[in-house]
């Protein structure tokens, strides 16, 4: 088939650029690198083909910027910035948006166009309709008042060359448009249609003006968009939300499992170290597997009990068969020794408390699980403590309640963290959308409360610290390096927890919710509690086609992983299942990406990942590597916006692991 070119721009005519650039010693282009066609080459032809031009003519070539999407303002001035100074002229390759960013960017510079807008009509060569984002004929005007249930499924708007709802015309020709003669009447085929089913079309159609689109009202959107793209943070998306399903529910205490499955592998960086074999004893809080260096963390057993075998079960998270401790749970609760609150903690060094956090298995519970120890160890100077309670992923609610019930045993956290830091400022960053979290924050006096615009991934480290504070972390760098540590509130109950009531991370607060889920709610379990446990207590779906029907995802809809065992458990890191049900259409098509821009529109690291397509489906790893891929924090808005259905998240993933040889 072939494919249809919606670029909107071409190079202009040797005869037009004569004209154009008399008088012109010298020059720097500025290329738009297309969008709206299908993504088949890197490297666009006009810029070198106009180099060539410019030899011949004996103009001065003083280099080039090559730019994706050069009428996205935001991104095209911050890259306008790397234009050496003494540039007196640019050309431009683009459309005359593009050129008229630049023009407005450049007011002390001539900026001359370079090419000629594309019409949408009016020549054999261009594309008739309406300028979408796929690579097929357009149906649909996006006009927001259908016509379609009174005229038979023919829309008349993007059908008729006339647009007839605007009024009369002077009548079809043989069944053919008397403007157009190559094409059908629309009219007549509404007509014909209308009869064969019976209907009559309707005797009072209003009619609308299609053909105008006021040029103020189109600036007024455009504005509109941009501050939404850039409001709070550059990029991110608005998923529909379902919080409102488990926002009010209370926590509770999940009923406690026969057995638990406890992974050796609930942190970042090496696995823990065996203490038990099978048939041993245990308890409640009972350090079953130790840390193995620095970048570590301690495992305790969530139960009292017995160990019944040591064997590999599929990780939630890592999706391979890892060793994991299970536990025969005796019911009778009895708790370790070693778990009792540590009330001298005051009078400890900032070394011996990061030791306690390390022995009592602390790691961060916002997902990422790095073991807490070292992150609140930095090796450098640190004068703001960010608490992270944005909780931006749609579903989840395990945060919200803990902030909601759990706020002043945080607030006690907070100071356990002030003095491993040496820190006396601490904000809690909190979306909007969480009120009552935002009203009890704020009866703790030793916090200050920041009331954040709903939007996703708020809670990503770089997006909070720039919209909280300002300070951008640098590309590659840590929040560290402009004096920020960001924790997760989840994270500083756990501290409260291991200090005032001496319990290691054995349980953690999670949120069930979805398709198909018979008791949504927020829940207090136990780590190791297996997912088949999770299933038969919340689930009413089948047990046994559960992941043929259903997502059943670590995490929320955007970032969660895709569950694929029963037979797995709840880890540190977990923060909730979510329950989603398979589309009758799923898998989605995939098509070939068309360049629309969207997933750039998006990308809050203010990267390209249209290039982690191209270079990831032909397997080109080593070429993510120039477009930044390390950057990349996997917030899967690329993928969620992506009009052609590409599954960014799972390439942008594998060219990650791919690249690390050449990093």
């Amino acid at each position: 088939m072939k494919t249809i070119d919606y670029t909107k721009y071409r190079l202009k005519s040797k005869e037009d650029l004569d004209i154009a650039l008399s008088g012109i010693s010298g020059i720097f282009i500025v290329h738009c690198m297309k969008c709206y066609k299908e993504f088949q080459v890197v490297d666009e032809p006009e810029c070198r083909d106009f180099q060539t031009y410019l030899k011949e003519k004996g103009i001065k070539f003083a280099g080039c910027i090559d730019q994706d999407f050069l009428c996205n303002n935001y991104l095209t001035e911050k890259k306008l910035k790397e234009l050496p100074s003494d540039i007196e002229t640019v050309g431009v390759i683009s459309c005359g948006l593009g050129i008229q960013f630049v023009a407005q960017s450049l007011k002390d510079k001539r900026v001359i166009a370079l090419a000629d807008s594309m019409p949408q009509s009016g020549n054999a060569t261009s594309i008739v309709g309406y300028h979408g984002i796929a690579l097929e004929k357009e149906k649909c005007a996006a006009c927001g008042e259908c016509y379609l249930n009174i005229t038979g499924g023919i829309c008349p708007i993007v059908e008729c060359a006339k647009g007839l709802v605007n009024g009369p015309c002077g009548g079809a020709k043989k069944g053919k448009c008397e403007i157009d003669p190559d094409t059908d009447c629309a009219w007549e085929k509404i007509y014909l249609r209308l009869k064969e089913q019976g209907r009559k079309i309707a005797e009072k159609i209003e009619i609308r003006d299609y053909g105008k689109f006021k040029f103020e009202e189109k600036k007024g959107l455009s504005v509109l968009s941009q501050a939404i793209r850039s409001e709070s943070f550059y990029g991110g998306v608005h998923p529909l939300e379902r919080k409102e399903d488990t926002q009010s529910i209370a926590i509770a205490n999940f009923p406690d499992p026969q057995e638990v499955v406890i992974f050796l592998s609930q942190h970042v960086g090496s696995p823990a170290e065996v203490l038990v074999k099978v048939g041993d004893e245990v308890k409640i809080g009972q350090k079953i597997a130790k840390s193995t260096g620095l970048v570590s963390s301690s495992v305790h057993s969530s139960v009292s009990g017995r160990v019944i075998s040591l064997k590999k079960r599929i990780h939630p998270l890592l999706l391979k068969s890892l060793p994991a401790i299970i536990i025969e749970n005796d019911g009778l609760d009895e708790i370790d020794p070693s778990a009792k609150p540590i009330s001298d903690w005051q009078s400890m060094s900032k070394e011996s408390l990061a030791e306690l956090l390390q022995d009592k298995g602390i790691v961060g519970l916002g997902g990422a699980m790095f073991p807490t120890h070292v992150k609140f160890s930095p090796p450098k100077t640190i004068d703001i403590l960010i608490i992270n309670g944005c909780e931006c992923e749609p579903y989840l609610n395990a945060d919200n309640r803990v902030m909601i019930e759990y706020y002043e045993q945080v607030g006690k956290g907070v100071e356990i963290v002030k003095k491993l830091l040496g820190v006396e400022n601490v904000i809690v960053g909190i979306e909007d959308n969480k009120p009552e979290a935002l009203e009890n924050m704020r009866k703790l006096s030793n916090v200050k409360v920041e009331s954040l615009k709903t939007k996703y991934p708020q809670g990503a480290e770089k997006m909070l610290i720039k919209k909280v504070l300002n300070r951008e972390v640098p590309k590659g760098g840590l929040p560290l390096d402009v004096g920020v540590v960001v924790s997760n509130v989840s994270t500083i109950f756990a501290i409260y927890q291991a200090i005032f009531e001496g319990l290691p991370l054995i349980q953690r607060v999670i949120t069930i919710s979805g398709d198909d889920v018979v008791r949504s709610g927020n829940y207090l379990a136990k780590i190791g509690t297996p997912l088949n446990d999770i299933v038969k207590f919340c689930f009413k779906g089948s047990k046994e086609t559960i992941f043929n029907d259903y997502h059943v995802k670590m995490g929320g809809p955007m970032m969660g992983i895709d569950q694929v065992a029963l037979d797995s458990s709840v880890i540190k890191g977990t923060t909730g299942f979510t329950f989603l049900k398979k589309s009758a259409t799923e898998p989605s098509e995939e098509r070939a990406c068309i360049k629309c821009g969207r997933c750039v529109d998006v990308c809050p690291v203010e990267l390209e990942p249209l290039y982690y397509a191209y270079y990831g489906q032909k397997k080109m790893w080593k070429e993510t590597i120039k477009h930044n891929i390390a950057d990349c924090i996997e917030c899967g808005s690329c993928e969620y916006i992506c009009s052609s259905k590409i599954a960014l998240l799972s390439l942008i993933k594998q060219a990650k692991k791919n690249a690390k040889k050449w990093i």
